[in-house]
Parts: C-alpha cells; sequence; structure tokens
C-alpha cells in the first residue's frame, strides 16, 4: 500500500473509530447522539469493527484513547494469512482504491511469515489544525503497525489479547 492510500485508510478508520467510541468532536465533529447514528448517517466506526470482525481469523478487536490523545483501533489475527484476509476484504480494498491505490498491486505482509499470529493497530493523533501536507483534516500523525506476540507476560483473570491470539509461556 502507498502512503496516499495508508494516509486515507487511517482517516477513514479512525474517523469510524471516533465514531464508535464517541469521540467524534475530536475530527471536528459534534459528539456522537444517542443511539449510534451520527448525523443521521451510518455507525463508520460500528461497521468498521463488524467488517474486521467478520474476517474468518480475526480474534478480537479493541478500541481505545490513550492519554496523549492518539484514537487506536487495535486487531488481533490468528495468523498472517488472515490479516491479509482483512487487507483484501472488501471494507478495506474500498479504502485503498478511494485513494487511488491498487490493492492488488503488492503482497501484503510479504515480510511475514506463514502462520505467524499478527496483532494490527493503527493509530491517528487529532490536532488543533491540519498537519499532514494534503490531509485538510486536523490531524498530526497516522500509523498503522504489525506486532507478533513474544513468549512469557502474566495475566490475572484474563488479558488485553483474546484468548485465542497465542502466546507461549504466559503466566496464568
Amino acid at each position: 500500500m502507498d502512503a496516499r492510500a495508508i494516509v486515507v485508510s487511517a482517516l477513514i478508520g479512525a474517523a469510524g473509530l471516533a465514531a464508535f467510541s464517541g469521540v467524534s468532536a475530536v475530527l471536528g465533529q459534534p459528539a456522537q447522539p444517542a443511539g449510534g447514528q451520527q448525523r443521521g448517517g451510518p455507525d463508520f466506526g460500528a461497521m468498521l469493527v463488524e467488517s474486521l470482525q467478520s474476517v474468518d481469523g480475526c480474534l478480537g478487536v479493541e478500541s481505545a484513547r490513550t492519554q496523549s490523545g492518539k484514537n487506536v483501533i487495535v486487531a488481533w489475527f490468528k495468523d498472517v494469512e488472515s490479516a491479509r484476509v482483512w487487507y483484501h476484504h472488501p471494507t478495506h480494498r474500498r479504502m485503498i482504491e478511494m485513494t487511488g491505490g491498487d490493492p492488488d498491486v503488492k503482497k501484503p505482509m510479504r515480510h511475514v511469515k506463514d502462520g505467524t499470529p499478527v496483532m494490527v493497530m493503527a493509530t491517528i493523533t487529532p490536532s488543533a489544525t491540519p498537519g499532514i501536507e494534503g490531509v485538510p483534516m486536523p490531524i498530526s500523525q497516522i500509523s498503522i503497525e504489525l506486532y507478533t506476540s513474544l513468549p512469557g507476560g502474566a495475566s490475572i483473570n484474563g488479558r488485553f489479547s483474546p484468548e485465542g491470539f497465542p502466546i507461549e509461556h504466559h503466566n496464568e
């Protein structure tokens, strides 16, 4: 995916996240009214989460807002093959194509070994004025990052990642 496609995909996803998590005002829109509808339109955040969850191999989705003000959406996939299914999902393809990008140009995550569990974290940081050239929205940062688990860690009464996301040597 080219940089322009990443930017627009993240914008759409973050705008949806804002609607989903009730922080639409961050993106210059009034707060989400009761009932989940934004200004008479669809709840894009809920649609994004539902699209992610519809992918076979998506183990869970979480959204949050960090202390520093970043809007975050996290999705866990049982393996890189499942994450690639999301990459080619109609919702994600539309986000890429809206930017003039072509989702078929490169093999996504081609550097990730098959069978590897993947956590995808998309973040967007709102700002008072537009901070990214060519992006009229008031944001200063967009990032889509991929992670996988390391052996170890501990939890009591549950963990952040879904139970199906493998963590070797995790102490519960």
